[in-house]
């Protein structure tokens, strides 16, 4: 996947989005999230990959210029950073928070007690990955979001960027800045051996718990955002998450925070627990339970729509926050005592749900829209907010009275490949659909089965213009139509052991076709030096294929972990996994062949719901440069400056004009030229001009580097004295977060 959709009009420097390839064992699904500035995080085994974009800005290339750099000229290929998150963290990393709230730190022993459900039953230091989401923006560094992870062990992870030094924020690589990622650190979690203070209107004990699933809500624009946590007594917790981040600090210090307990509230459903013993019992429960719908603004108020699953019930609550959410200030957080909706229906082991980002409005109602994955079918709901629901279905009940106990049975085709990724697609405004467009993919993808990737989107007006499939779909789609004739498939493998073994023939097997190679060399030697027609002959034979008419099978097949869309929904990525039909992997920690898929949606742009998403600049960028969003302001112009200034943007730099027009090279002391982008002195010193102000940068450290257009801010506390009144109150709308030239957010402080 390119950007050979840009016309020629447009800026070069877009890397072309490929495949990533990576050894990596994956241990579970939705295994694929993708941040509000477009990083990439992949789950595997015990670690956690992260990818982060790059854009085009000046020093951006496409083409290589040496034989070193044609492997490394591709988007995500940069920079990555691989971290285990196995780690067990000691409840001393929480006391921070409750000093924050002084609230007496409780003690208690240190335990390795295991849970009670199938999600979080290690109680060992080594356990895999289980989930990972990252939270909206604004809660890490510079307003990124943090990325909280869940291993098998119960406890929940939050991994954010601490403070790093001036000289370490970002890296050069072929001459262009690049944002480092090696100061992730870990500010706190829950879970486990980990407690959180309570809020002074919610008094609830403290017990070690183990966390089974979690959820962060949408975004609400603020410092601040909730997030929900399902435990192994079917309990779900709702938390305030807050942060404050300093520029100034000891090195990997992750800021300031204030987390605490809201609420709690039952999850276990209506239907009763069964026994295991019991012929009909089957297991349950999921590991990504929790949802949350778009919230809804109302006067005063803003309200969500908390989904769960539980045992053959998906159950929804809403949640109210009444009033101003004051910084760093304890939210009044209202959760409804009942479900304003449910439904029963038979679910397996990691059902989920995923909402529609959009609140339809139907006469004087509000309601929101989603897909329940079973996971091995779909079945599409629609919710009200403040609805209420019949006591009948919330009542007590074994899952044989409502009829939940085994599927249906139009549906038994599909009960042997479940769905791990499902894709919401935007919707179309003007146009009103009985449910949601989406695609999902199903685990595994052979070539005997078709049901690994579907969707219910139209076909294309024009299908000669346009492509009917996905790239990542078309990928897998060739991987499994590729043949082989039988006896070269079973080449290196016989599975009655008659030859030689899987280790020796993948060790020994470049000597192997050397040594073919070389004895194809020698007969081909003989039979011409023996005899000139019969070499002749033997040429003319090779030529022709010398396994036509032999039996052929498909030596691929594949997983299918994840799926996951971008933040504007332009493009999806899978994580897959490729597999030998013919000999056994080796599913060990050395890691299989797994692959990182992408393909641009192929679901209609709607303009209006797009300007309507309240996307980040590295967001829009992202879903420009890979999808059919228009393009960004001050991204990707040959020469980092922007084309396009808006009349803020104008005004601030014209009530720094008298500023810059004083400034004299730092070099010669001469008088500086003020030119786009740049100033120069006679002497050819040239200094960049701050993005925001458009005065000249004359040393180093004293700015900010934009981590999406390349261009230098200076900092706030850098602006030269004495610049008048108008300047002084104008400098009031710089941001030590933000570029002044395009919004993206800096490499660092």
């Amino acid at each position: 996947m390119s950007a050979q959709n840009k016309t020629s009009e447009e800026p070069t420097g877009i890397l072309p989005l490929e495949t990533l390839n990576l050894r990596a064992v994956a241990l579970t699904t939705h295994n694929l999230a993708w941040s509000p500035d477009a990083e990439l995080a992949v789950a595997s085994d015990d670690s956690i990959y992260l990818y982060l974009p790059e854009y085009p800005s000046q020093g951006t290339r496409t083409k290589s210029t040496s034989l070193a750099d044609l492997d490394t000229r591709r988007q995500y290929y940069e920079v990555a950073l691989r971290f285990p998150a196995v780690e067990r963290r000691v409840p001393e990393l929480n006391r921070p928070l409750f000093e924050r709230l002084k609230q007496p730190f409780p003690e208690f022993d240190f335990t390795w007690e295991a849970g009670q459900s199938i999600v979080a039953n290690l109680g060992s230091s080594l356990n895999h990955v289980v989930a990972l989401e990252w939270s909206p923006n604004g809660l890490g560094r510079m307003r990124r979001s943090v990325l909280a992870v869940l291993t098998g062990s119960g406890a929940l992870t939050v991994y954010c960027e601490g403070i790093v030094a001036d000289d370490a924020g970002g890296i050069k690589i072929k001459g262009r800045n690049i944002r480092a990622i090696s100061s992730w650190v870990v500010p706190w979690g829950v879970g486990g051996n980990l407690l959180l203070p309570r809020a002074k209107y919610h008094d609830s004990p403290y017990s070690l718990e183990h966390i089974t699933s979690f959820s962060w809500a949408r975004d609400l624009e603020k410092n601040g955002s909730l997030l929900a946590y399902m435990n192994d007594e079917d309990e779900i917790v709702i938390l305030s998450v807050q942060s404050r981040h300093t520029i100034v600090g000891e090195e990997n210090d992750p800021g300031e925070w204030r987390v605490e307990e809201l609420a709690r509230f039952a999850g276990g459903g209506p239907h009763e627990k069964s026994d295991p013993c019991d012929p009909d019992s089957m297991p349950s429960g999921s590991s990504f339970a929790l949802r949350w719908s778009p919230w809804l603004q109302r006067s005063g108020s803003r309200s969500a729509i908390l989904s769960y699953v539980t045992r053959n019930y998906v159950g929804f609550r809403q949640i109210t926050i009444k009033g101003t959410w004051r910084d760093f200030k304890t939210p009044e957080v209202e959760v409804q005592p009942y479900d304003i909706s449910g439904t029963c229906l038979h679910l397996g082991p990691d059902a989920f749900i995923t909402w529609e980002d959009l609140i339809w409005t139907k006469g004087q109602s509000k309601e929101c829209r989603g897909i329940i994955a079973t996971p091995f079918t779909t079945q599409s709901f629609n919710v009200t907010f403040d609805s209420t629901i019949d006591p009948a279905t919330t009542a007590k009940h074994s899952i044989s009275e409502c009829g939940t106990a085994y599927p249906s049975h139009g549906h038994a085709s599909n009960h042997s490949n479940p769905i791990t990724g499902l894709v919401v697609h935007a919707p179309d405004i003007s146009k009103s659909t009985d449910i949601p467009y989406f695609s999902l993919s199903r685990l595994s993808a052979t070539n005997t089965n078709n049901d690994w990737y579907q969707t219910n989107l139209p076909l294309p007006a024009d299908p000669d213009k346009a492509p009917s499939k996905p790239a990542w779909v078309t990928e897998i789609s060739d991987l499994l139509e590729v043949t082989e004739p039988l006896s070269m498939a079973y080449r290196y493998y016989n599975p009655d052991g008659a030859t030689k073994s899987e280790s020796d023939a993948g060790g020994s097997e470049n000597e192997d076709d050397n040594s073919m190679l070389d004895d194809d060399e020698d007969d081909e030697f003989e039979d011409f030096d023996s005899d000139e027609e019969n070499g002749k002959a033997t040429f003319v034979d090779e030529l022709n294929d010398p396994f036509e008419g032999m039996e052929r099978i498909n030596p691929n097949r594949l997983r299918i972990w994840g799926m996951a869309a971008s933040p504007g929904s332009g493009v999806v990525a899978v994580f897959t996994t490729l597999y030998s039909t013919i000999k056994p992997e080796r599913y060990t920690f050395a890691g299989l062949r797994c692959r990182i898929m992408f393909g641009k949606s192929l679901a209609p742009v709607d303009p209006a719901f797009f300007s309507t998403r309240k996307l980040s600049t590295e967001a829009r960028a992202f879903e420009w440069m890979y999808g059919d969003a228009p393009q960004v302001p001050g991204v990707g112009l040959l020469n980092g400056t922007s084309a396009e200034t808006t009349s803020k943007q104008q005004a601030l730099k014209g009530a720094f004009k008298h500023v810059a027009e004083k400034v004299k090279c730092a070099l010669c002391g001469a008088k500086l030229e003020i030119q786009a982008g740049t100033s120069r002195c006679p002497k050819g010193h040239v200094f960049a001009n701050c993005a925001a102000t458009g005065i000249p940068v004359l040393a180093p450290g004293i700015s900010n580097n934009c981590g999406v257009c390349g261009s230098k801010c200076l900092k706030p506390n850098e602006l030269p004295d004495d610049i008048g009144d108008a300047a002084t109150a104008a400098a009031k709308q710089i941001s030590a977060e933000t570029c002044g030239g395009c919004g993206g957010k800096f490499l660092n402080h």
